[in-house]
């Protein structure tokens, strides 16, 4: 019987993406689904990658994302809460490259932290813990110390309204405890002081220049009769204080002495005389030019000119003669005159 042969056709293989298979038996259909697998995972890796970065928006490290676990942020940002973040005062982070001493976090301005980020100090202007005041300049002589004290009388330093301050508690110095100069008056013995007893009189036990009384200084105090602060012993006050011991007429007739003086109670007397009950002639106070004295006796008199040592007020031609400089001589007389002396008492 013949044989008959018999085709067998096996229907062609295609892959689900339309693409064409080698019929080479299972081994080819191994490779190719290996491969695919292969491809499948690396885009699920790459695929993962980006949906990571998609999800936060941004790369860990850089402004407003995640600080980098291991790098932190980027030069210039700070990992503040777990975000890279700009240099901001107030934020609770010291960020020296800011410019920053320190950084509390908060909006009070008088603690140890301004509010610009810089460690109190005295100076800075804002009164803080420890400080009397800070009125921000470096003027000692104003209310506020440099050193941030409130400035008082007794510190050393003279602010305004003080005339001194010398920084202690010494009254009796050139400057009071009050910071005002020392000065006769202010009722403290200071400086040159002898006395200060604050008052107005002279005629105290102090004077109103704060020196103890004293014959000569121009005041008339307890024990004196007289005082006219001069040196002139030959006035109408002695250089003890004490007016002139005289039972006549205290005169100066021009030449400086302030003579006890008189005139003869007749004519014919000698100035030795008339002064021998009034402790001597005093020829000093005799010594003079002029008529003045006679004048004083008897005004009525007329004048004449300068005649003889001694004055002479004449009966005989109702004249007051007046004395002519020179040295006076006690024992002149004239029958017709009465002489004006100057006796010492």
């Amino acid at each position: 019987m013949p044989l008959i042969g018999a085709l067998v056709l096996f229907p062609a293989c295609f892959s689900t993406d339309g693409d064409k298979t080698d019929d080479v038996g299972g081994e080819t259909d191994t490779e190719t689904g290996t491969a695919e697998d292969s491809t499948d995972t690396t885009t699920e890796t790459t695929e993962d990658s980006s949906e990571t970065e998609t999800e936060t928006g941004c790369e860990p490290g850089t402004l407003d994302c995640e600080c980098d676990a291991d790098e932190g942020c980027i030069a210039g940002l700070y990992c503040i809460e777990g975000i890279c973040a700009e240099p901001s005062c107030g934020n609770g982070v010291v960020e020296p490259e800011a410019g920053e001493e320190c950084d509390d976090g908060n909006d009070v301005d008088d603690d140890a932290c301004s509010n610009d980020c810089i460690a109190a100090a005295c100076g800075d202007g804002v009164v803080q813990q420890g400080e009397e005041c800070d009125d921000g300049n470096q003027d000692d002589t104003d209310a506020c110390s440099s050193d941030c004290v409130a400035a008082y009388c007794g510190d050393g330093i003279v602010q305004i309204g003080e005339g001194c301050d010398d920084g202690n508690d010494n009254d009796f110095d050139e400057c009071s405890n009050d910071c005002s100069p020392a000065s006769c008056g202010d009722g403290v013995v200071n400086g040159t002081d002898e006395c200060d007893d604050g008052n107005s009189s002279n005629t105290d036990g102090c004077t109103n220049a704060c020196n103890l009384p004293a014959c000569g200084d121009g005041y008339v105090q307890q024990g004196e009769e007289c005082d006219d602060g001069n040196g002139n012993n030959n006035d109408g006050c002695t250089n003890s204080c004490q007016e002139p011991d005289c039972d006549g007429v205290l005169l100066n007739p021009g030449n400086g002495i302030l003579g006890c003086w008189y005139t003869a109670p007749v004519v014919g007397q000698t100035c030795a005389q008339v002064c021998a009950s009034h402790g001597g002639f005093n020829s000093a106070a005799s010594k003079h030019s002029g008529n003045d004295i006679g004048n004083h006796f008897y005004p009525n008199k007329a004048d004449r000119g300068n005649w003889q040592t001694i004055e002479c007020s004449s009966t005989d031609n109702n004249t007051n003669w007046g004395a002519n400089n020179q040295n006076p001589v006690a024992d002149w007389s004239h029958p017709a005159c009465h002489v004006n002396c100057a006796c010492n008492q």
